[in-house]
């Protein structure tokens, strides 16, 4: 696949002895090669795949921001080209809402991990204030972004990133409302996470016919990455995987039996 800046993906850990896939899909503010020593321990058989949004690492020439009308597509369209594997989707945050998004969209997606994200919009406070300007306020007021965020030079490169992704996550908290999977999902909080409590990961469970669970870990929003959190998100990993393996290798078994 090529490293170019229209590309929303990037294959982060090629795995010559292919036999399944994960792909990552990163917090509001990162890109996805944050995550290449957090997932550096998944076994060798396992293809990491990024998902990159415009204004960071190779797409850093990009204007940092994009809608989900662009986004969802277009990674769905990239990840869909490629050779088919079982594929376990993990998002983090924001990046679990993106994923939601692109499984419901049609994305080649046989499982889905999610970790400290917030499970649509009904999971959220009622704004004090009514009307998508009042909303994202308080979401970039929980950041420590001003209200302008999206209209102020004088934010860091850093900061006007974050502050577009936030505008990202309010379109996605409503735009995965109606969407339900029928694959496995699992939800992972942390115990200290003041973003996402752990009292909201029951909700996750509505966006999928499925299998559910959730699980919580030690410490705050940013767990994974953390020795003891990167082992719990290991273990959840590699748990989807193989319900993904288990899962494909009974659809192969149902189309043989068909043809005969």
């Amino acid at each position: 696949m090529a490293s170019h800046s229209e590309d929303w993906t990037q294959v982060l850990r090629p795995s010559a002895q292919r036999g399944s896939r994960v792909v990552v899909f990163p917090h509001a503010g990162a890109g996805a090669q944050r995550y290449a020593s957090v997932l550096a321990g998944l076994p060798e058989t396992v293809e990491v795949v990024g998902v990159t949004l415009p204004g960071r690492e190779r797409r850093a020439s990009l204007a940092p921001r994009t809608t989900l009308t662009a986004a969802v597509p277009g990674v769905r369209r990239e990840l869909s080209a490629l050779d088919p594997a079982p594929t376990v989707f993990y998002g983090h945050s924001l990046g679990g809402l993106l994923a939601l998004a692109v499984a419901g969209a049609g994305g080649p997606c046989d499982g889905l991990v999610v970790s400290c994200s917030q499970p649509g919009a009904r999971s959220r406070p009622r704004p004090q204030h009514p009307g998508s300007a009042a909303e994202l306020a308080e979401i970039l007021a929980s950041h420590r972004l001003p209200a302008d965020a999206l209209r102020d030079p004088s934010l860091s490169p850093a900061r006007q990133i974050l502050a577009h992704d936030l505008a990202l996550a309010r379109e996605a908290l409503h735009a995965v409302e109606p969407l339900r999977l029928t694959v496995p999902l699992t939800a992972l909080a942390g115990t200290d996470d003041p973003l996402v409590p752990p009292g909201a990961l029951p909700l996750w469970a509505r966006f999928t016919s499925g299998p559910f669970r959730c699980r919580l870990a030690q410490g705050g929003h940013f767990f994974p990455f953390t020795p003891q959190g990167q082992g719990v998100l290991l273990e959840e990993l590699l748990a989807s995987l193989t319900a993904a393996h288990t899962g494909a290798s009974a659809a192969a078994r149902t189309e043989a039996l068909a043809a005969l």
